[in-house]
């Protein structure tokens, strides 16, 4: 076996292992919340046998360990069970939250890496300038800002008192249904510019500062004296430059990638937009364990997932890590 496969194989052990104790937390934490679920459908006219009736139908009464072995198995087949409030399976309530999701979050991370990289580049190649004092302290303001703060101030500036921009949803009501018809709507992008301007204001930092790192590296690197040497103006020096620096990026990019799937809970909650984080809040208020779980569970699996891409990435990409 070869050092890349023996690599990835441990990964893959690790990362199985790190998904079981984030299922038996999950399992713990959710049976340990105050209420009770069977609770809710309970009323005037059912008796207790009914009631008990019930449990035993979802499963409740069994001992802690049956419940643990049945859902760490449904978990690991993606079988989430059904919704206690909507009519629907937890699958088909995930899938369109993830969905809404990612259509406002990728958006963002492509304008984010775009701009980010170009604006690193020309930081990370000034050394010392203006741009690059301005670009740092920009950057570095824009990360510890928080971004409900922002998503609140450009809400309070765009939506309501200069009322350019509707104050949240995904469409206005009796817009498009279908999803594609949907995001390529006029609507939808007007719906779309303030979230994606908030996460854009924080997630271009990390390719800026990422970058203009990286070329303070790549400067100082023999094959630019041998571009210089070959008589090739500045701009196509700091093209190669550039290709060479964006190495990290692209291990950077999957992780970025990863962390917002998790949801931008706060941001989705502010600007109304029904995704994965809002929906995780929603089910947690409503006592709607298997969406809760479900919703988690593909939170925590698709970051460890993202994360183990970006390993074997950086393995492919620079021979010198493996």
């Amino acid at each position: 076996m070869s050092r890349l496969a023996h690599a990835f194989s441990r990964r893959l052990l690790l990362l199985a292992l790190t998904m079981w104790c984030i299922l038996t937390i999950l399992f713990a934490l959710f049976r340990l919340l105050p209420g009770d679920p069977a609770a809710i459908f309970v009323d005037n006219n059912m008796s207790i046998e009914m009631i008990e009736h019930q449990k035993q139908l979802w499963g409740l009464n069994d001992p802690w360990w049956v419940q643990y072995i049945r859902y760490i198995a449904n978990m690991a087949l993606f079988r989430f069970g059904d919704s206690f409030f909507q009519n629907q399976t937890v699958a088909a309530i995930l899938l369109e939250k993830i969905t809404n999701t990612c259509a406002m979050i990728f958006p963002a991370l492509v304008i984010s890496v775009v701009l980010g990289t170009i604006i690193g580049a020309f930081a990370g190649w000034r050394r010392g300038g203006r741009l690059e004092q301005a670009t740092v302290t920009t950057a570095l303001i824009l990360h510890s800002a928080p971004s409900f703060f922002v998503g609140i101030l450009v809400l309070m500036v765009f939506s309501y008192q200069l009322r350019w921009l509707p104050p949240g949803g995904m469409t206005s009501p009796g817009g498009p249904e279908g999803f594609w018809d949907l995001i390529t709507s006029a609507d939808y992008l007007r719906h779309l510019i303030l979230p994606c301007m908030v996460l854009v204001s924080r997630e271009i930092t990390g390719p800026v500062l990422l970058v203009r790192s990286s070329m303070l590296e790549i400067k100082g690197a023999d094959f630019i004296d041998i571009l210089r040497a070959k008589g090739l103006p500045e701009w196509r020096i700091l093209v190669h430059a550039t290709r060479n620096a964006l190495l990290p990026l692209v291990t950077y990019i999957a992780v970025m990638t990863g962390l917002l799937l998790q949801g931008q809970v706060l941001l989705e909650i502010i600007f109304a937009w029904p995704g994965l984080g809002r929906e995780l809040v929603t089910a947690l208020a409503d006592l709607d364990y298997q969406v809760a779980q479900g919703a988690v569970y593909v939170m925590a699996l698709t970051i460890l997932l993202l994360n183990l891409v970006a390993d074997m990435l950086y393995g492919f990409i620079d021979p010198r890590s493996r």
